[in-house]
């Protein structure tokens, strides 16, 4: 009897399903967390267009066999599903509204059955509620879907989906959901989606700051940045966030996978957040105003954990 080794694709860990109908999906948005997410999309069958608003990052997507387009008009243009992945919700008005913006090409359409827009950005529940209410005017469906990871887990189909929005519209994008995240989370109507990840982020800044400032805490102790890497990464309180930074850290590597301002940016939703539903957490306030003092002091564009760098100078 003759053996064989079944050998792994490397270029993921998780195959992706096979798309449905989901027809041409339109990407807005190639950021460090866009781009892999795209790859993933193409990869898994799906027809792709893409837009960015700064040329060049839609390069590898088209060797990989997506179209790249000059604006998100063009890109919306007979696309059923339309993500938008942006840095907040201002850059979400920007690839929305206009002549050439993604409304525009919806309202020229109003066709059956509707097109659905999901936006996977972070922009909180106010800015997703409103972003819903003009797409609905526009004659699309909306759902809101920011996710929890990191650029490997984008690359692998391995995100977390947090979603709001109608059951229907959920439905109808799942395949193209599935084929980005491991798992989806239906958290209720518009806009609860980005109150979970807003929620769960939330957990991420305490997380950001004990692990900072502790770092901080135990090299003025005198301990080695491998010995305290060691019990962060294998101790009781050990989370994927630390055990996935421990290589970057230990080499004082802070080229951003997800940058210092964008924390800024998700810590202040959270504080919106609070303000709306009437409830003040002193503890997570203290927390933005750390964060907000690493960004001031040239921080800001390194990734997320160069806020050592602020524990240490104090």
């Amino acid at each position: 009897m003759s053996s064989s080794k079944r050998v792994t694709s490397p270029r993921s860990l998780r195959e992706p399903p096979k798309p449905a109908d989901s027809g041409t999906v339109a990407f807005l948005g190639l950021g460090a967390m866009g781009r892999p997410m795209a790859a993933r999309l193409v990869e898994a069958g799906f027809t792709v267009r893409v837009y960015n608003r700064s040329r060049g990052p839609e390069r590898a997507l088209v060797k990989l066999g997506a179209t790249a387009c000059s604006t998100p008009r063009e890109c919306a243009a007979g696309a059923e599903v339309i993500i938008t992945m942006l840095s907040d919700a201002e850059a979400l008005a920007t690839v929305l509204e206009g002549s050439d913006g993604v409304l525009a090409q919806l309202a020229s359409e109003r066709r059956k059955p509707r097109a659905v827009l999901v936006d996977m950005s972070t922009i909180g529940r106010t800015a997703a509620v409103a972003a819903s209410r003009r797409v609905e005017e526009h004659g699309a469906r909306f759902v809101d879907a920011p996710v929890s990871g990191s650029v490997k887990p984008a690359g692998k189909g391995e995100l977390l989906a947090l979603v709001g929005g109608a059951v229907r519209s959920v439905e109808r994008v799942r395949p193209v959901l599935s084929a980005l995240c491991k798992k989806v989370i239906h958290a209720g109507g518009v806009g609860q989606g980005q109150a979970l990840k807003v929620v769960l982020n939330g957990i991420g800044a305490h997380h950001l700051v004990a692990f900072t400032s502790m770092l901080a805490l135990g090299e003025g102790a005198g301990l080695a940045r491998d010995v305290l890497l060691d019990a962060f990464t294998t101790g009781a309180f050990a989370t994927p966030s630390y055990l996935g930074k421990r290589d970057k850290v230990l080499a004082r590597d802070y080229a951003p996978d997800f940058a210092l301002d964008l924390a800024l940016k998700d810590c202040e939703l959270n504080v919106a957040l609070q303000d709306e539903v009437g409830l003040t957490l002193p503890v997570h306030r203290a927390i933005v105003e750390d964060v907000a003092a690493g960004v001031r002091e040239g921080h800001g564009a390194l990734d997320l954990f160069a806020l050592e760098k602020h524990y240490a100078k104090r």
